[in-house]
């Protein structure tokens, strides 16, 4: 195997995944005709749901109403909901200076340009 020659430069290009977002009881055709948009899997918001609150004034069916009520905090419960993400078409418009998106299964990439190679392709994406 030949050494890399001393009067080239070497390239690195980095790339962000996107993925179809698979609910927990998903039907098979969901799955397999891709059915579902791509969503950005963004550096350091890997976790897909968030701490949200519930109006307790609303009148229906929940498992806040009656004695939770009154133990709640400030008359919000805590309920854990999904978190809002980023799709794939607002990262590829809003990322500057990124390729064509490349596939491999059901995910898709998106690669900085030779142009883009100084920037920071994974702050772009959280920027989004």
């Amino acid at each position: 195997m030949a050494a890399q020659p001393a009067n080239t430069d070497i390239k690195v290009y980095r790339s962000v995944r996107s993925y179809r977002q698979m609910h927990r009881h998903e039907s098979v055709a969901a799955i397999i005709k891709k059915l579902r948009p791509l969503v950005m899997s963004v550096p350091g918001r890997e976790i897909l749901v968030e701490v949200k609150s519930r109006d307790t004034s609303v009148v229906d069916f929940s498992p806040y109403m009656g004695e939770a009520r009154h133990t709640a905090n400030r008359g919000f419960p805590i309920v854990v909901g999904l978190a809002d993400q980023t799709t794939f078409s607002d990262a590829q418009s809003g990322i500057p200076d990124v390729d064509f998106a490349f596939q491999i299964g059901h995910d898709k990439f998106l690669t900085n340009t030779s142009v883009g190679l100084s920037g920071d392709l994974q702050a772009d994406l959280r920027a989004v």
